[in-house]
């Protein structure tokens, strides 16, 4: 399978939504930002393909309560916070998250995780530059 996949952010605080916006758009994914979980479960299609990255204080739902829910959805989560510990970590992990990093996020390591989310779920080269 090689298309471009659309990263979905989901995070409350604006400046790492655009951040994330623009730096994964550089790098050739589709991004959309969601402020809330609801709000990106409002938006979202269960044929939809691609990668949620999202914090886990987000409002409306937690960022563990939003990874149950994508349990029914097969779109990998990379979980970031700014108090991610062992127990968080293992939580997220246990809820389906596909990896999990502190905050800051180096933005490598982010995108070597999303690429390999992808490649994990939907198989194949899921770098947009490969994409045609």
């Amino acid at each position: 399978m090689s298309c471009i996949q659309t990263i979905h952010v989901i995070d409350d605080d604006a400046i790492i939504r655009i951040s994330f916006q623009i730096l994964l758009g550089a790098e050739g994914y589709v991004v959309q930002s969601h402020e809330s979980a609801q709000a990106f479960l409002n938006t979202i299609q269960k044929s939809d393909v691609g990668c949620i990255v999202t914090d886990l204080k987000i409002p409306e739902m937690s960022g563990l309560e939003l990874l149950r829910e994508m349990s029914k959805l097969r779109m990998p989560a990379i979980v970031i916070s700014g108090f991610m510990d062992a127990r968080l970590n293992q939580a997220s992990k246990e809820q389906g998250a596909f990896r999990c990093f502190q905050k800051p996020v180096d933005l490598d390591d982010l995108l070597a995780a999303i690429h390999a989310a992808l490649v994990h779920a939907y198989g194949g080269d899921q770098n947009p530059a490969f994409s045609g």
